[in-house]
């Protein structure tokens, strides 16, 4: 569902006379490589700047929520969900990571992990130079939280 919202959004602001959101605009596509360590990053909704360092391509399972987190940074939902390819980057990694652990819902209006959507928007469609093969691993909780201050 995430991906047809997102793909609603941006054709109804393209070549038809409307214009692009701003913030889909000259963003920067960050490919990270499944096995790869990175950094997540996110504001939540009390203001607190974010931070999660994991492993790409990990699998959590299922959050509370019943969110499927079994390919962290790939663009779409877990390892099979709807995507447009096995795209892993920077963004989708974060919000991944947001995701989980603040159990969102919702896509671009989760209060705490919506703006980590927005910004992985334009790598769900355009992070072709970002496929990997999935990785199988299996569902291991992450040992440790965010830190948010």
């Amino acid at each position: 569902m995430q991906i047809l919202s997102i793909l609603a959004a941006l054709f109804a602001t393209s070549a038809i006379g409307a214009v692009v959101p701003a913030a889909l605009e000259k963003r920067a596509i960050t490919c990270v490589a499944p096995g790869s360590t990175a950094t997540a990053r996110w504001t939540n909704a009390a203001g607190q700047a974010c931070t999660f360092n994991g492993i790409v391509g990990s699998n959590y399972g299922k959050n509370a929520a019943g969110g499927d987190y079994s390919c962290n940074g790939r663009c779409g939902a877990g390892c099979s969900g709807v995507a447009l390819g096995n795209f892993y980057t920077q963004d989708c990694f974060s919000h991944d990571i947001c995701s989980y652990f603040e159990n969102a819902s919702g896509g671009a209006s989760d209060k705490n992990c919506g703006a980590a959507f927005n910004a992985a928007a334009d790598d769900t469609i355009g992070g072709f130079s970002c496929a990997k093969s999935n990785p199988s691993n299996a569902a291991v909780a992450p040992s440790t939280k965010p830190v948010c201050v």
